[in-house]
């Protein structure tokens, strides 16, 4: 389980970034100032939200792309296609998670209710008809920071999630910007513990394009 004392500091933290960023714009003098500069930096805090955008990226993503126009062309058509068969993966992933969670709860189950539970899934689905096949699905395990992700991994655990999203954004960027879509900027954000990027596209234009083209954009991640 996490540690009380990791609770404390995580939500303390939070609470005097609030507090700090509520009293600033409670006073008339420090409030044009304070908000213009969260504006310059591109800063933006909300309750447990923390969130950073810059243009300052812009030229690279466009000079990458450029550069590399054909090339993407095809790596994005390929990633369209298996991001539409990755899909159905996922659901079977999903309905196979599910399927263990169900497992692990008969098992913590007296016997009795447990064969119960048995002969209600078995009778409700043809395609898993014994307990052996359900509990051989327990090889699978979601990923829960504190409870089968040690505390002392967080960090690790954290950092791998940002910079994975880093680079997933930045496959978003680079084939909105190859569909011709306004790219206005690029951002990360920690919403109470968990890191994450983005990128700023014009909506108006995603809407302009094919379903086509808007799919490779969502697919390129």
């Amino acid at each position: 389980m996490i540690p009380i004392s990791v609770v404390v500091v995580v939500l303390g933290g939070w609470s005097v970034l609030y507090l700090a960023d509520t009293i600033l714009k409670s006073f008339n003098s420090l409030k044009n100032s304070y908000e213009n500069w969260l504006a310059l930096h591109g800063l933006s805090i909300a309750p447990f939200h923390l969130r950073w955008q810059t243009s300052f990226f812009n030229r690279v993503f466009y000079k990458f792309t450029e550069r590399s126009f054909k090339e993407i062309f095809q790596k994005f058509s390929v990633g369209m296609v298996f991001g539409v068969i990755a899909m159905f993966g996922s659901m079977i992933l999903l309905a196979k998670t599910l399927m263990q969670t169900l497992a692990q709860m008969m098992e913590e189950a007296p016997s009795v209710q447990s064969d119960h539970v048995l002969q209600v899934v078995s009778s409700s689905s043809r395609i898993f008809t014994s307990r052996s096949i359900l509990l051989s699905l327990k090889h699978t395990q979601v990923v829960v920071p504190g409870i089968n992700l040690p505390v002392s991994q967080l960090a690790y655990f954290f950092l791998a999630i940002l910079i994975s999203g880093v680079i997933h954004e930045i496959g978003h960027g680079v084939a909105a910007i190859r569909e011709q879509v306004r790219f206005n900027g690029f951002g990360m954000f920690i919403f109470v513990v968990y890191p994450g990027a983005f990128v700023d596209l014009l909506t108006t234009h995603l809407q302009l394009i094919s379903p086509v083209q808007q799919l490779r954009i969502f697919c390129a991640g």
